[in-house]
Parts: C-alpha cells; structure tokens; sequence
C-alpha cells in the first residue's frame, strides 16, 4: 500500500470487482474516458485479475482516508526496456471530488513510478474539453507535447486528444 497525504494506492482485489464493474458502467464520470459500451460483471472480473498477471499494467485503487474505496489509478504500457509508462487516473466518488484527492494520488503515483519503479518519463492523455484535469496535470509538472484531431466522437462531437508527459528529472 502506498499512502498519500490524503489518500492511500492500494492493490487491486478481486472483491473490488463489484463496485469496479459499477463505476466502468457509470456513464457520467466515463465520458471523459474511452469507455463507450457497457461492461458485464465478468468483464470486471477478468480487469481485476489482469493486474496481477501482466506485467506491463497495474491497477491500483484509490482509497480515501477512512479506506474506502473512491476511484482508480492505472500504470499501463510500462516499457521496463525504455523506462517510459503510461498513467491514467480517475475519482468514481462524485462526493470526494474537489477536494484534491486526485491530485494526491498522482503526486503518489509519480513518487513511486520515478522512485521505486524507476521510469524515466510518464505520459498520459486526457480529452481536450477535461479542463480541471488539464490543469491538475500542468500543475504536477506535466507539459503539453501534441494534440490528436478528432480522435474521440463524445455527445455528439469530435474532440481532440491532449498528449502530455513529465520526466523524472522535472521532480514531483
């Protein structure tokens, strides 16, 4: 378990499935996500488990102080051979948004990516319309390095794809 200051990452269990399947089926908070169809319980079964046998990916979940669980964070496409990997985050808990929980999480996530795990560079893309998570990330460091046209069809427009990355040696 990693601990925050305001939160702690903790393994993905296979007991988490249940409310993992609720939040990938919460179609609100997942329209800053590329998640368009709904997904079975089972799919969430096989999400959870996939964590532990790949050695490329690994899913933590967000727990608020009091342990209760509030969203996720993925570490994906991890290139061991190029020290690069990709970070993905997002609060399910619409009560505990705004209160800086995400951005703890980052700031945690990125001390253990560069610290522990030793990567050189972590990127990330975000919709070009997710303002407050643009401006989270510049605030961690993160810097703009291209944006994708059109790559995303969401509520009946095309949005552009933000890319952004942040090296180990711009600090935490």
């Amino acid at each position: 378990m990693l601990k925050g200051d305001k939160i702690y990452l903790r393994a993905v269990e296979l007991e988490d499935a249940r409310i993992i399947s609720a939040w990938l089926n919460d179609r609100e908070t997942n329209i800053n996500l590329d998640i368009i169809y709904p997904l079975s319980r089972r799919y969430a079964d096989s999400y959870v488990l996939s964590s532990d046998e790949e050695s490329n990916k690994k899913i933590f979940v967000i727990d608020n102080q009091d342990h209760k669980p509030i969203g996720l964070l993925i570490v994906d496409k991890i290139k061991w051979e190029y020290r690069n990997c990709e970070i993905g985050i997002v609060i399910y808990d619409k009560s505990q948004r705004g209160k800086g929980l995400g951005k703890d999480a980052m700031k945690t996530a990125l001390d253990f990516i560069f610290n522990e795990m030793n990567m050189n560079l972590v990127y990330l893309n975000v919709l070009s319309d997710n303002k407050i998570a643009i401006n989270m990330y510049r605030k961690l460091g993160f810097e703009f390095e291209g944006e994708l046209r059109d790559r995303v069809y969401k509520n009946g427009k095309y949005l552009n794809i933000i890319a952004m990355s942040k090296k180990r040696e711009e600090g935490i």
